[in-house]
């Protein structure tokens, strides 16, 4: 088994679960939300590691993006935030930069390489 980790993934949505912000320090956990009206790519991120408790969303572009990605994922992908919200634009709400990380088999390092080269900043050990 290796490791991923994702760098410059952003939460999104905070406020609209009654939390400001995600801690920085803490994990969180990430899974995709099939049935999602809005976004069928749709990754959210919750507080609890059986994906119960959902505090916000990961980015809608970054999701896009993680949609081919995650699939290789053994067990739930973490998330840590590195640093607190900002606010790029008045347009849109607070995003929060965070990590996202998981668990895969050696056999797809190659694949997910490849898919990894050029889409994200990620280290793999």
């Amino acid at each position: 088994m290796k490791n991923v980790i994702i760098k410059q993934v952003y939460a999104v949505g905070m406020h609209h679960s009654g939390v400001r912000q995600l801690d920085v320090g803490p994990i969180y956990y990430c899974g995709k939300e099939e049935g999602n009206p809005k976004d069928p790519n749709a990754i959210a991120v919750y507080e609890d590691k059986n994906l119960r408790h959902r505090v916000c969303y990961l980015r809608r572009e970054d999701a896009a993006k993680l949609k081919d990605i995650v699939i290789y994922a053994r067990g739930p992908c973490y998330l840590r935030a590195k640093f607190g919200p900002e606010k790029f634009s008045r347009f849109k709400g607070p995003q929060q930069n965070c990590n996202i990380g998981f668990i895969f088999n050696e056999s797809d390092a190659t694949a997910l390489a490849a898919i990894l080269n050029g889409a994200f900043i990620h280290t793999i050990f």
